[in-house]
C-alpha cells in the first residue's frame, strides 16, 4: 500500500504528459494565469505541465503524510529535489533538470545506504524485516548491498535514457521500466533470496 501511495505522483506525471494535447487550451490558459507560466497546446510543452503536476501532487502527498505523522526523512529529501528540479525546469524552460531528478534521488538513496553501512549501528533492511525474517549478519549485509547496486544502476540507466533517447521514450522508460518493472523484478529476486536463506 505504501509503495502504491509513493507511486501516485509519478502516475499523474505520466498521465499529464501523455494526454497533454487533449487538455482544452482554456484549461492551459487557466494554469498559466494561476502559476505565472507560459504554456501552449504544443506537445513540446507537455513536459513542463507534467513537471508542474508532479510538484503539486508530491507536495499534497507530503502534506498529507505530515498531517498524519507518517512523513519520513526521505520524504523531505525527495520533496526538496522535486521542487528544485521542477522550478529549474519551468524557469529555464529546460526539461533536462526534471529528467535527471530520478538519478539524483536514486543516488541519494544509495549514499544513504552506504553511510548507514559505514556509520549506522544497525542494517536498514534488517531493521525493517527482522521481525518476519531471520538471516545471519552476512546475508543481511549482502541484501543491503544489493539495494545499493540497484539504486546506482537505476540512476545510471535513467541518465543514459535521458541523454540518448527522445523525451517520449524517457517518460515511458521512467514510468514502465523504472517505476514498475525493475522494482517488481528486484523485489521478487529479493524474496527468492530471502526464501532460500531464511533460517528455519
Amino acid at each position: 500500500m505504501k509503495a502504491f501511495i509513493d507511486f501516485i505522483p509519478v502516475f499523474f506525471f505520466f498521465l499529464s504528459y501523455i494526454f497533454y494535447t487533449d487538455i482544452p487550451i482554456s484549461y492551459i490558459n487557466d494554469v498559466n494565469n494561476i502559476f505565472g507560466i507560459s504554456l501552449n497546446s504544443n506537445k513540446s510543452n507537455g513536459i513542463y505541465f507534467a513537471t508542474l503536476v508532479l510538484m503539486i501532487t508530491y507536495s499534497v502527498q507530503f502534506l498529507a503524510l505530515f498531517i498524519t505523522s507518517n512523513v519520513k526523512k526521505i520524504h523531505y529529501i525527495t520533496l526538496f529535489i522535486i521542487l528544485i528540479a521542477g522550478f529549474s525546469t519551468l524557469y529555464f524552460k529546460n526539461p533536462y533538470f526534471i529528467k535527471i531528478k530520478p538519478s539524483i534521488v536514486y543516488w541519494g538513496f544509495a549514499i544513504f545506504f552506504i553511510l548507514n553501512n559505514i556509520f549506522g549501528k544497525e542494517n536498514i533492511i534488517k531493521k525493517l524485516l527482522q521481525e518476519q525474517i531471520i538471516l545471519d549478519d552476512k546475508k543481511w549485509s549482502l541484501l543491503s548491498n544489493s539495494w545499493i547496486v540497484f539504486f546506482i544502476l537505476c540512476g545510471f540507466l535513467n541518465l543514459y535514457v535521458a541523454n540518448f533517447y527522445s523525451e517520449v521514450k524517457w517518460v515511458e522508460f521512467k514510468f514502465y521500466i523504472l517505476g514498475i518493472i525493475l522494482p517488481v523484478v528486484f523485489i521478487i529476486l529479493n524474496g527468492v533470496y530471502i526464501g532460500f536463506n531464511t533460517k528455519k
